[in-house]
Order: structure tokens, then C-alpha cells, then sequence
């Protein structure tokens, strides 16, 4: 079979994201320069930011650059249910910054978030491409992506859209407060690591292309993460969903020795592991990929920026290259690091010729515009 055979739209817009990415930069930078004419940065002590789906994992990943560029703030990424819901606000948070992410700005869930950040004072703040929705006109201010029309069946370029578009909230944040240029340095790392990321592309491409065929029998999919990558292994299972509707659970590499390595039989489990070689639990993720070869029986790909056996791996492991930033950076890394396994996933869907969203969208089933709103 060749790679042409397995071509679809999901993988087209894997390829697609070098292009995409320093022009939705530039367009993140100046719509935080339209939102922050409203804002006064000063005045923020907290920040609460949310979504649901993918949208909530935009927020978590972003969680390291707001660290680095604004420590002095508290920075909080909650599920949408848990922001809607359940966060504690005061009787006046008014320096509290929420940012509820949403492409379509249309669920119900990001209105109440919204709703319920304005009640309790805050400073809301929906971040949307979709200007006239639910969410913008609930929110006090809007934080337009703006991303370039194409092709988003199942969201690769409007996560990236959202990721990016946060980062660029922090590095802006903290500029105005500083007087620093940390637009232009982050603009300068993210467009040297794409060009190092992707100057990698066809050798990744072609490992997702033959592992997709050799793991065609595989029942069920994992993928194990820690750190910063722990949500581009989220962000890769709920592609494998979306795809090909096949079951694909994310796991650390601690817990993965305390729970999920008892899942058997380990021949029918295709294991997906992303390691950052400067991390600092390389011996521990080191040891976790050993276990799952020898002990559990799994087939697993490493995701890694060197070669397995140059950080501790032993045991026989399928290998794909994943190019890192460079160390001072490493907070970059959530950019792009879930590229591979989103090629693996679009290929695993086609060869096994299952329709996208198993040829449905189930919206009916999902958090959208008719759930109930209750502001608390």
C-alpha cells in the first residue's frame, strides 16, 4: 500500500500547520493589541482560563509560558464544568482575568463560564474566531483569533490557533508591564522550532504511515506522557476518537506502573510514548517504556528527540524523531509535539476505512447552545 493510498484531510492539515503558524502568530499578536487597549495588565493578580474539549487543553498547555512571562500571577487552567461550575470566586474578583476559549464560540458551557465570571466582577474575556457568537457577546471583551479560512475537521489548526493565541496572551501581558520586546524573542524561538520540527516532517510521516500499518490488528491505543506533553497526549487520544473511533487512553509514567500497565492483553495495546530527552524525569519514563516491553508485552512507538538508547531505553521499541526546542525553551514544546501522533491517527482512520466522527458529527450528544446555563 503507499502513502497516497491513505491521504486525507486531517494529515493535510498536519502538513498545513508550518504554513499556518507564523502567520497566526503575527494575527494573535495584534488582536492582544486591540484587547489590551481595553485591559489594564496592572491591575491583574489572577487569571482563570477554560474550554471545553480541546479548547480546555489550549488552556493547560499554555500554563508554562504564563509561568515563565507573568510569575507573579496566579494562572489557573479548569475544565469547562469546573469553571462553569465549581471555581471559587469571591464577591468581587475585578482582578481576576477569565479567558473561556472556544473556536465557535457557541457551546453553553463557555457562555456560562463568561456569564458567570461577570457576575462575580471579573474581567471576562472570550477568546473566539467567531466575533458574532454566544460566547462574544456574553463576554466584556473579545480576543479574535482570526485564523486564515481552511480546512478543520477535527480541529488540529484552531487548537494550534487557541495554544498560540494564549501564549501570545502572556508574552503581550507581560510586555505592557515590563516594557520588554517578549513578542519578538517568542516570535524568533517559535519560527526557528518550526523550521527544525518540520525539517523532520517526511521522516515522521513516513514512520506514522508504516507503524498505522503494522498496528492494524491493535484493539486498543495508549499514549503515555508527563509534563508539558501530558496534553498532546491528550489532544492525540482525542483524535484517535474522532478519527477512527478507537479507544485510546493517556497515562503518566508513574501512574502508568500503578494502574494502566495491569490492562491485558498488552499484544493488543499500541503504545505511543513522548518523551523530551531534557526533561527531568527521564529516568523515570526511561524505566516506565522498559516495563511496558518487557513486562507488559506492548508494541511501542517512542516519540523522542534522541534515540532511544542514548537516554536509558533497552528493550526493543519502534522509534520516531521529535524535534524539541532548546532547553530554555522547552515551554514551546506543546506547540507542536502532538504533529506525529495526529499523523498516525489520520492514517490509522483511513486504513481501516472508518469515517470521521463515525460518519456523524454526534453534536446532539455533545455540550453545545441548548444546554441549560445556571450562573453561581
Amino acid at each position: 500500500m503507499k502513502k497516497s493510498d491513505l491521504d486525507n484531510t486531517f494529515r493535510l492539515q498536519c502538513m498545513d500547520l508550518r504554513t499556518l503558524s507564523m502567520i497566526q502568530f503575527d494575527r494573535s499578536v495584534q488582536s492582544a493589541a486591540e484587547l489590551l487597549k481595553e485591559i489594564d495588565p496592572e491591575k491583574i493578580n489572577r487569571i482563570v482560563a477554560s474550554g471545553c474539549g480541546d479548547s480546555f487543553l489550549a488552556a493547560a498547555a499554555a500554563k508554562d509560558c504564563f509561568a515563565r512571562y507573568l510569575p507573579g500571577i496566579r494562572y489557573e487552567a479548569c475544565p469547562g464544568i469546573e469553571a462553569g461550575r465549581y471555581i471559587r470566586y469571591s464577591d468581587n474578583e475585578d482582578r481576576t482575568l477569565v479567558v473561556a476559549i472556544s473556536n465557535s464560540g457557541g457551546p453553553a458551557r463557555i457562555a456560562e463560564i463568561l456569564a458567570r465570571a461577570n457576575y462575580h466582577g471579573c474581567i471576562s474575556v472570550a477568546l473566539t474566531d467567531h466575533p458574532e457568537s454566544r460566547a462574544a457577546k456574553t463576554a466584556q471583551f473579545i480576543y479574535h483569533t482570526n485564523t486564515p479560512a481552511g480546512d478543520n475537521v477535527s480541529g488540529l489548526r484552531t487548537y494550534y490557533a487557541s495554544m498560540i493565541s494564549m501564549y501570545v496572551l502572556a508574552a503581550a501581558l507581560a510586555e505592557k508591564r515590563t516594557n520588554k520586546p517578549y513578542l519578538e524573542e517568542m516570535r524568533a524561538h517559535v519560527a526557528v522550532y518550526f523550521e527544525t520540527f518540520y525539517s523532520k516532517i517526511q521522516e515522521i510521516d513516513d514512520i506514522a504511515f508504516e507503524t498505522a500499518l503494522a498496528w492494524k490488528e491493535k484493539k486498543v491505543f495508549e499514549v503515555t506522557a508527563d509534563g508539558p506533553l501530558f496534553n498532546c497526549g491528550k489532544f492525540i487520544a482525542a483524535k484517535i476518537a474522532e478519527l477512527s473511533g478507537d479507544v485510546c487512553s493517556v497515562i503518566d509514567s508513574e501512574n502508568y506502573c500503578h494502574v494502566n500497565g495491569l490492562m491485558y492483553p498488552g499484544e493488543e495495546i499500541g503504545e505511543m510514548v513522548l518523551i523530551n530527552s531534557m526533561a527531568k524525569n527521564l529516568d523515570r519514563i526511561a524505566d516506565t517504556v522498559n516495563i511496558q516491553v518487557k513486562t507488559g508485552k506492548r508494541d511501542v512507538l517512542v516519540f523522542c528527540d534522541r534515540c532511544p538508547s542514548e537516554i536509558g531505553i533497552t528493550e526493543p521499541v519502534l522509534y520516531c524523531p521529535l524535534p524539541m526546542p532548546e532547553r530554555d525553551w522547552s515551554f514551546l514544546a506543546p506547540l507542536i509535539s502532538y504533529v506525529p501522533g495526529g499523523l498516525f491517527a489520520s492514517y490509522r482512520a483511513k486504513e481501516m476505512n472508518e469515517p470521521f466522527f463515525r460518519g456523524g458529527t454526534l453534536f446532539e450528544k455533545m455540550t453545545l447552545g441548548t444546554n441549560p446555563i445556571r450562573v453561581i
